[in-house]
Formats: C-alpha cells, sequence, structure tokens
C-alpha cells in the first residue's frame, strides 16, 4: 500500500509538471514540430513516466532532470527567435525541391528526400501532375509547401474583379447544454438575448441543445441532441 501512495503522489507531481512545462514550451502544433523539438518532447515524457512510476528514482532528480531539458528548450526556442543564424543552425533551413517547375536535384539529396516521399505529399494536397507544380519547398519541420503555376490555382474573387466584405469567425455560444458566457460577453450580448433566441426557435431546456453558433451577420444556428437520436437504431 505504501508504494501505491507513492506511486500516486509521484504521478499527481509529474503530470502537473509536465502540464507546467508544455505550457510554458508553447502552442506549436505537432504537425509543426522538427525532429529536435519532437526530441525533446519525447524526453521530457519518457522522464516524466519514469519519475511517475519508477519508485526507485528520487523525485528530486525526476523533477531537475525535466526542468533543465524543458529549461533549454524554452532558452533554445528564445534564441531561435531572436538570432535568425542560431535558428539556421538549429532548426536548419527549408529547402527549394522545385523551382520554376524544374526538379532540384541536389537539394534533395541534401535532404534525403527522394521522388516517393515528393509524390506522395504532392498527392496528399491533390496534385498529381509535376508540371503543374512552379515551386516547392520542404520545410524544416519536414512538410511540403507547393505554389502552383498561374493557369492551375483556383479563381479567387480578386482575380474576378468581386467586391467582397469581412466575413469573421463564427462564435460557439452553448455547447453540450453550456453556456460560454465569456463569449457572450465580448459580442456584449447577455442570457436574457440568447434564451430569447432560443424560446423562438421552440427550445426551452438548454440540454436540448448540443451546440449554438453565431455568425457575423447574427444568425444563430442551433443544433439539438434530439437531432441525431434514433440515427443508428
Amino acid at each position: 500500500m505504501p508504494e501505491v501512495i507513492a506511486v500516486l503522489i509521484r504521478a499527481t507531481v509529474a503530470f502537473f509538471l509536465l502540464l507546467i512545462m508544455t505550457r510554458l514550451m508553447g502552442k506549436t502544433q505537432l504537425s509543426q514540430l522538427n525532429f529536435f523539438d519532437y526530441a525533446v518532447g519525447i524526453t521530457i515524457g519518457s522522464t516524466a513516466s519514469t519519475l511517475a512510476t519508477n519508485t526507485e528514482t528520487p523525485v528530486v532528480a525526476g523533477v531537475t532532470s525535466i526542468l533543465v531539458w524543458a529549461g533549454l528548450a524554452i532558452a533554445i526556442d528564445r534564441l531561435t527567435l531572436k538570432s535568425l543564424y542560431a535558428s539556421k543552425i538549429i532548426e536548419g533551413e527549408p529547402s527549394v525541391i522545385i523551382k520554376n517547375g524544374k526538379l532540384m536535384e541536389e537539394a534533395m539529396d541534401r535532404a534525403n528526400y527522394d521522388m516517393e516521399e515528393l509524390m506522395t505529399q504532392l498527392r496528399n494536397r491533390g496534385i498529381f501532375d509535376l508540371s503543374q507544380v512552379e515551386e516547392a519547398v520542404l520545410e524544416t519541420n519536414g512538410q511540403l509547401s507547393v505554389l502552383l503555376k498561374s493557369q492551375y490555382r483556383p479563381v479567387t474573387p480578386e482575380d474576378l474583379k468581386l467586391d467582397t466584405q469581412y466575413e469573421g469567425m463564427p462564435q460557439i455560444l452553448v455547447v453540450d447544454g453550456n453556456i460560454a458566457r465569456h463569449r457572450l460577453a465580448e459580442l456584449n450580448l447577455d442570457e436574457e438575448w440568447l434564451w430569447e433566441q432560443l424560446r423562438n426557435l421552440g427550445i426551452n431546456d438548454l440540454s436540448e441543445v448540443m451546440v449554438a453558433q453565431l455568425d457575423t451577420t447574427g444568425k444563430l444556428y442551433v443544433d439539438k441532441k434530439s437531432d441525431w437520436e434514433g440515427w443508428n437504431r
């Protein structure tokens, strides 16, 4: 029993320490991580796991290891933000794989990047014909950025000389029966207004609402939980 309690305490400490460290290290998406960031994240997670379950590892040693790894990672991130030279050394540089519609074989060799990987990433973007590509850049996180030749790009309102208006992003006001009061406040709205809108739609109980979304034109979209009841029966 004492060992179970020790693991419980250590796991709790490791959990919250890992939470704090990941928050301090920023919100970079997994798809945007370079190999170094990924390796650091795996190492910190592995150390936290060892700290939580291996009772023979001193807590102070485990916590210190996590703090050192996370601290160095944060310091390096700050350094790469301030210095282009440091960023080039630590993170590397993007490689131009296709330029003016031509393959850059030497750049592909330096990046250990082969044709199969190139075609796979192009197909993932809906591009099956190399002749349609103007330029392609292999980013430091392994993702491929592609610029199509002008004749293959989607037509935009600007191309057609059409006037456009600001649309903005819709705001979620209710999720699973819970009101997002902070969003109502940001929009200078109140619960009385929300209830009036819901009642106009025949809804008198928040528990009926799966999601309610307000767009920038003032239109409220509501999806009720009952909409899907019996769907899989």
